[in-house]
C-alpha cells in the first residue's frame, strides 16, 4: 500500500463534500469518484482534478485506490460497501450503516472475511465537547443517570422527498432514520446500550409524498436504569433545533444548547488526548496503524436496529426488548 492512503467516492450528492474533506486533508488523496450524473462527475473532475466513472464497480476494480467511501442512498451501502470489500478495499459508510440489520450484519461479515477495515462516518464522534460528555458518563460524574432527552427538529420541504429520500427501500424510514440517525447513535454512545423501548409512534404529518415519517415520538428504558425520551421530525418550521440533554442525580450535561452543571468543586477533570478530526483522518491512523476506528461496523449498526425495534414498537403497539 502507498504511504498516502488513495480514496474512491461513490455517490456525489453528499460525496462532493467529503471528496473535498480527502482533497484537503494530509495523508489522503482523492483518485476517483463515481456517480450515474456526467454533471457530477464533470464537477468533481474539475474541482478536484481525480477521475471519474459512471460505474462503481469498475471503480472498484482499479489498483490504485485502498478505500471505498459509499455515499449512496442509505440501502445501497451494504451492497456497494460489499463489493469493494471483495475487492480488497477498506470501506467507509455514510450514516445510517444501511436501512436493515441484516445488511449491516452481512456487510461486517464481508469486510472482516476479506481483511478489510469498516468504518461508519458518524462525524459527531470526533467533536472535542462531545467526548468531554463521554468521559464525564465514564467517569460517574452524574452520579446515577436518570433521564437522556433527544430532540431534533428540523424542516424539509415536499420537494426533499422526490426520490430516494423518505421511502422504506432506500431510505429505511423518515426523520428517525436519515437526519435524526445522528443524534440516536450520540445517544447510545453517551448512555449505553437500550433495554427495551417502551412505547413509540411515528406517522406523515406534514409532507405530501414522504412514504415513512416525518415524526416519531419514542421512550426507551436503558441497561443503566435510566429512561430515555426521543422526538425527531422534519415538520418544525422555526429552523433547525438539535438537543441531547443527560442528567444524573448530581449533574448535568449536553449539546443543544451545550449543558456543564455539576454541584460546586465538584466538576471533573478531563483531559482529552489528541484524537482525528474526521473519519478520513480516522482512517488514515486506523488503516495505518491498524487501530480500532471510532466507529466500526458493530458500532454503527447500534443506531439501525434501535431504529428497527422504535419502528416495530410503533406498528405492534407493544413494547420491543433489544
Amino acid at each position: 500500500m502507498a504511504d498516502t492512503l488513495r480514496f474512491g467516492v461513490v455517490g456525489l450528492g453528499m460525496g462532493m463534500n467529503r471528496s473535498n474533506v480527502i482533497h484537503d486533508t494530509a495523508g489522503a488523496e482523492l483518485v476517483a469518484v463515481a456517480d450515474l450524473k456526467a454533471e457530477r462527475r464533470k464537477a468533481a473532475e474539475e474541482k478536484f482534478g481525480c477521475e471519474s466513472h459512471d460505474d462503481a464497480l469498475e471503480m472498484f476494480d482499479r489498483d490504485d485506490i485502498d478505500v471505498a467511501m459509499i455515499m449512496t442512498p442509505s440501502g445501497l451501502h451494504g451492497k456497494f460497501g460489499e463489493e469493494a470489500a471483495r475487492r480488497g478495499k477498506h470501506v467507509i459508510t455514510t450514516k445510517p450503516m444501511d436501512v436493515s440489520v441484516e445488511n449491516c450484519n452481512s456487510l461486517i461479515k464481508t469486510c472482516e472475511d476479506n481483511n478489510v477495515k469498516l468504518l461508519v462516518d458518524f462525524g459527531e464522534r470526533y467533536g472535542g465537547q462531545n467526548r468531554k460528555i463521554k468521559a464525564a458518563l465514564e467517569q460517574g460524574a452524574l452520579g446515577k443517570p436518570l433521564l437522556c432527552e433527544l430532540r431534533m427538529k428540523w424542516k424539509r420541504p415536499d420537494s426533499y422527498y422526490v426520490g430516494w429520500h423518505g421511502t422504506w427501500e432506500l431510505d429505511g424510514g423518515g426523520s428517525i432514520m436519515n437526519q435524526g440517525v445522528h443524534s440516536i447513535d450520540m445517544m447510545l454512545w453517551f448512555m449505553g446500550p437500550v433495554k427495551r423501548v417502551i412505547g413509540a409512534h411515528f406517522d406523515v404529518y406534514d409532507h405530501e409524498n414522504c412514504e415513512t415519517e416525518d415524526m416519531t415520538s419514542a421512550i426507551l428504558e436503558f441497561e443503566n436504569g435510566a429512561l430515555g425520551h426521543v422526538l425527531t421530525t422534519t415538520t418544525y418550521p422555526g429552523g433547525n433545533v438539535t438537543m441531547i440533554h443527560i442528567h444524573g442525580q448530581t449533574g448535568i450535561v449536553g449539546r443543544g444548547p451545550d449543558v456543564w452543571q455539576f454541584p460546586e468543586n465538584e466538576e471533573p477533570e478531563i483531559d482529552l488526548p489528541p484524537y482525528p478530526k474526521n473519519v478520513i483522518e480516522d482512517a488514515i491512523r486506523v488503516i495505518n496503524e491498524d487501530a480500532a476506528p471510532a466507529v466500526d461496523g458493530y458500532e454503527g449498526r447500534k443506531s439501525v436496529a434501535l431504529n428497527m425495534a422504535i419502528y416495530e414498537c410503533a406498528r405492534t403497539g407493544k413494547s420491543v426488548t433489544l
